[in-house]
């Protein structure tokens, strides 16, 4: 009789698996990798891998979601521990500054550039899009609940204009220097829309403090 392996040890073990794959999958991208490549990386068997997913495709999708979840939980600390919203929205907008080129970001562009001819891809992002949008709705809320905030567009429109720019910059700063996509000064002047659309409080500074370089 094989010994009885707790619930938590066996989502370590998968944890464990997905933090590989991830690292493997930002060294080489999305396509090229293998499912030898993330044995080789977690230290596992093949019949280990192949326990909890069956091909690289459900390894992406719950790497992904593994890292939305934290995502989310960041965004949900972030609103708690700032007494205003734009602190907040500035706080994450220093966050893309520092963190860019990343190498998950051009994963993932990599692995939904082909979702139009994928349909199960296509509902995996479409349902992935929706959660970002509620998480950064809820966000703007809460300003416009505070009376912090008085925009003068709908605000799912806000939250569209403001993750298309984050996502395009993750893009952009990834295929070129980050100096010559002039990422301070696109965040910068994605406040400068947010103060005429949210119309905050007006002691708001569109002033990005770039003090520390990306990436």
């Amino acid at each position: 009789m094989s010994p009885r392996v707790s619930k938590q040890h066996l989502e370590e073990r998968k944890n464990h698996i997905l933090d590989a794959a991830k690292r493997v999958f930002e060294r080489k991208g999305y396509e090229p990798v293998t499912m030898q490549d993330i044995v080789k990386e977690a230290g596992i068997s093949r019949g280990n891998l192949y326990q909890y997913f069956s091909n690289t495709e459900e390894i992406m999708q719950a790497v992904i979601e593994k890292n939305d979840d934290s995502f989310y939980t960041y965004i949900q600390d972030l609103a708690s521990s700032h007494e205003k919203v734009w602190d907040a929205i500035q706080a994450y907008q220093k966050v893309v500054f520092q963190s860019l080129p990343n190498p998950y970001g051009i994963v993932m562009y990599e692995y939904s550039v082909t979702k139009w001819r994928n349909p199960e891809r296509k509902a995996f992002f479409q349902k992935r899009y929706t959660r970002a949008m509620k998480s950064f709705l809820a966000l703007l809320e809460e300003g416009v609940k505070q009376g912090e905030f008085h925009p003068v567009q709908p605000l799912e429109t806000i939250v569209n204009f403001m993750v298309n720019i984050w996502d395009g910059l993750i893009l952009m700063a990834h295929v070129e220097e980050p100096e010559r996509v002039a990422v301070g000064g696109q965040l910068e002047a994605l406040n400068l829309y947010l103060i005429q659309a949210l119309r905050p409080d007006e002691n708001a500074d569109w002033h990005l403090d770039t003090k520390i370089e990306p990436g």
